[in-house]
């Protein structure tokens, strides 16, 4: 993982699959920013296959990530850290996120998470 700073926000992208680890909230700060999409480099191809991998640490703090997935009316699938709440999106869902008919489910989704 390699830190990479928008606007002052620091979330950390791997260098290997270019997913993003967002802490607590940063997704929320950084989806108000005009540009952030441009934080997701990644192939959506790619985020596609490293999606399929199950046993994922948190980059924060090591503790295994669930897995979750909503599919109604879209898929949405990610990573997210019960321990320090973090949340990882593999390469091409952050630009997902911010679409905003996906927003409101994705939000659904993790505000049922705390």
């Amino acid at each position: 993982m390699e830190p990479v700073t928008f606007n002052e926000v620091e979330i950390d992208r791997c260098t290997r699959c270019y997913g993003l680890f967002f802490d607590h909230l940063e997704r929320e700060t950084l989806r108000k920013m005009e540009g952030a999409e441009m934080l997701d480099v990644g192939d959506d191809f790619v985020g596609a296959r490293f999606n399929q991998i199950m046993d994922v640490p948190c980059p924060k703090c090591q503790t295994k990530m669930d897995e979750v997935i909503h599919t109604d009316p879209f898929e949405i699938k990610f990573e997210a850290c019960p321990g320090c709440k973090g949340v990882f999106f593999d390469a091409g869902e952050f630009r997902d996120y911010l679409d905003d008919e996906i927003f409101e489910q994705f939000q659904e989704v993790v505000d049922s998470l705390d």
